[in-house]
């Protein structure tokens, strides 16, 4: 662009040269080098790469997720932009084997949730997928526990149940009572 014209009653006229081979300041603002240009264009699309890629962990994690750290790098335009970012996220196990199934199925569906997760997001996907995994484990383990724990409180009624009856009635044939009271008195 050039400026020329004539000073007349305060006028100034601007021009556009549009045989210039240099690009337009509307195109490039700070005169940057083809180079510096394609630098650019590269740190903008990686910027809004890693701006999507941390927003899917954070809606996908709500509730569990802590802010987006990003990583900055400085442009030749002198603009910072994304490069990197992580998203905190509570990995701590639940109150109960349930809670925990649910926290680690969430803490899956973040990590994987960009359409590129990176090493570090399969890893944490991995670590929740081991952590559901224990949980279920215990949740079946408290279950089995429970069925033999109500089991035996059941065969311990009907045994009582039998020991009574068999004590109510200490001369019935075969009755352990009689056994018992009579062994060592022949």
């Amino acid at each position: 662009m050039t400026i020329s014209g004539s000073y007349n009653t305060s006028q100034i006229y601007i021009r556009k040269d549009t045989e210039s081979n240099e690009p337009s300041n509307a195109q490039n603002p700070q005169n940057l080098d083809q180079k510096e240009q394609l630098q650019v264009a590269k740190l903008q699309q990686r910027d809004a790469e890693v701006r999507t890629h941390e927003a899917s962990h954070m809606a996908a994690g709500a509730g569990l997720t802590k802010g987006v750290n990003y990583t900055y790098q400085k442009g030749p335009d002198s603009k910072m932009y994304a490069v990197g970012g992580e998203v905190g996220i509570d990995t701590s196990p639940g109150n109960t084997p349930e809670e925990t199934i649910k926290k680690a199925s969430q803490i899956k569906r973040a990590a994987l949730a960009p359409s590129n997760p990176s090493p570090a997001d399969l890893q944490v996907a991995a670590s929740a997928a081991n952590m559901e995994v224990s949980a279920k484990a215990e949740q079946m383990s408290e279950q089995k526990s429970a069925q033999t724990s109500d089991q035996n409180s059941k065969d311990g009624e009907t045994n009582n149940q039998s020991q009574a009856k068999k004590s109510k009635n200490p001369y019935e044939k075969n009755s352990p009572a009689i056994e018992q009271n009579t062994i060592g008195y022949f």
